[in-house]
């Protein structure tokens, strides 16, 4: 009996987290509930009992975004992946801080596993903040441990056809950590191993293009009176009698 494609995709996933568990956390980690959402505003996200039994069990939730996956190289995707099981660590074996998800512990311990925080992605960004990403280091643990993983037959077996964000915006960010002399020869992504079409049908679908804003934003710098106009719109603050900007 063939295996389902659902079974396929999640027991990767579960495969993935067993294995760094075992390789960067002693197999210490709790277990969690690994889920594939859509959102194109993070690759993944940790979320602490998320999930409850009708016994009263409660897990964490560990959520990806599988679009990611076509677009970004395997290591960059299973980085993603430990970058939240440091927030599985933290918030069982660590102490999280409630305003702020990424705070010094968990970056201490997200460089010790071999993955930089950086509030750009690139080496110098902010190490802490509300929202944060990271990238791999050369040679630290993560990417060794990743290595034995791929190099053992690890692949994603299904991959998700829309495309959350434009290939040549990840690849200007592969690009740019190239630049400033970070590479560790990651596997190209999926998306450049696809053949573009099937039966004159296009495999992928690329992103809506953005559309131009068709509001703005003006504050008067006395008084801090915000309004929204259209593009181009000149207006004075009624309180202060000053020009309102966009600055």
């Amino acid at each position: 009996m063939s295996i389902s494609p659902t079974t396929e995709l999640y027991a990767a996933l579960q495969a993935a987290f067993d294995h760094f568990n075992v390789q960067l956390f002693e197999n210490q980690l709790p277990p969690c509930l690994i889920t594939l959402r859509s959102t194109n505003r993070v690759y993944g996200y940790h979320h602490k009992d998320r999930f409850i039994s009708p016994s009263g069990e409660k897990v964490d939730e560990l959520g990806m975004h599988p679009g990611f996956f076509t677009l970004r190289a395997v290591e960059d995707v299973l980085s993603t992946l430990v970058h939240e099981m440091v927030h599985h660590w933290q918030a069982h074996a660590g102490k999280p801080t409630p305003s702020n998800a990424h705070n010094r512990e968990w970056a201490h311990k997200m460089e010790s596993l071999g993955l930089m925080p950086s509030k750009t992605g690139l080496p110098g960004g902010k190490k802490t903040g509300r929202s944060m990403t990271h990238y791999i280091l050369p040679d630290g643990a993560f990417i060794v441990a990743c290595r034995k993983l791929v190099d053992g037959g690890f692949v994603f077996p299904w991959l998700d056809r829309h495309l959350p964000a434009t290939p040549e915006a990840q690849d200007s960010v592969k690009k740019s950590l190239r630049d400033s002399g970070i590479d560790y020869t990651a596997t190209p992504a999926p998306i450049h191993r696809l053949p573009t079409e099937i039966d004159g049908k296009a495999v992928l679908y690329r992103p809506n293009p953005k559309k131009a804003p068709t509001r703005t934003r003006l504050t008067c710098a006395q008084c801090g009176r915000k309004a929204w106009v259209a593009p181009d719109t000149v207006i004075w603050c009624g309180v202060c009698q000053i020009e309102m900007t966009d600055v």
